[in-house]
């Protein structure tokens, strides 16, 4: 599929890496223009500001999310902010590649952000630490700067969550390799790490979390 076939109201999100830091957008496309192979998507701000996705080592990707069709991906999205004829600010979306089919259980980062506890090694103590995101594969988590965890060394961590519009309760215990280390500005450290093995419930919980999502970002329709 091509970018120019995409219709006003859909919903998409923009799936974006900085510098190894992972962040997802949600918005909607806006208007289409077909003769130009461009789309216009409705902006998104942060204390009041429209938030750039231009700059030094940012990658945009596009994911489409259909309601009974396979989510579809556009890599590599140039986003550039600008303003239309009644002075609203909009993004503008062009790429030439097409998308492919977004396999949702193998690459979509769940976003989580909920305080839970770490530990490392059999005779280790459990640490507070932030779950930043989770998928089917893998997980993240941010530690403070006291704490050292060596690459490759196998974690521990707890998720406790709860989804209010559903009514339910999830609980799982996450067992990871550690694969992907970032310091942050503020000294603290992003920690990426590989499931050992697969966690019965979580493709579940990660679908529920995704549709409730969705449906915030849509207005309240599915």
């Amino acid at each position: 599929m091509r970018i120019e076939e995409l219709t006003p109201e859909l919903p998409v999100s923009f799936l974006v890496n900085a510098n190894g830091n992972f962040l997802s957008f949600d918005t909607q496309i806006d208007e289409v223009y077909p003769k130009k192979h461009l789309v216009l998507a409705k902006p998104v701000y942060f204390n009041d500001k429209i938030i750039s996705f231009r700059g030094k080592n940012i990658i945009v990707d596009l994911l489409v999310t259909f309601e009974n069709e396979k989510p579809q991906l556009f890599k590599n999205v140039t986003v550039t902010t600008m303003k239309k004829t009644d002075k609203s600010l909009c993004y503008q979306l062009t790429t030439f590649a097409e998308s492919k089919p977004y396999n949702r259980r193998e690459n979509f980062r769940c976003y989580v952000g909920l305080p839970s506890v770490i530990q490392f090694g059999p005779n280790k103590s459990a640490h507070d630490t932030i779950l930043r995101d989770v998928s089917a594969t893998g997980f993240s988590v941010t530690c403070d700067d006291c704490m050292e965890i060596s690459p490759n060394q196998v974690v521990h961590v707890l998720l406790h969550d709860y989804i209010e519009e559903l009514n339910e309760h999830f609980s799982f215990h996450l067992y990871g390799l550690i694969v992907r280390t970032q310091e942050l500005e503020n000294g603290n450290v992003i920690y990426g790490c590989r499931l050992n093995n697969h966690v019965i419930g979580l493709d579940n919980y990660i679908m529920k979390k995704e549709r409730i999502r969705l449906k915030n970002c849509n207005g309240g329709r599915l």
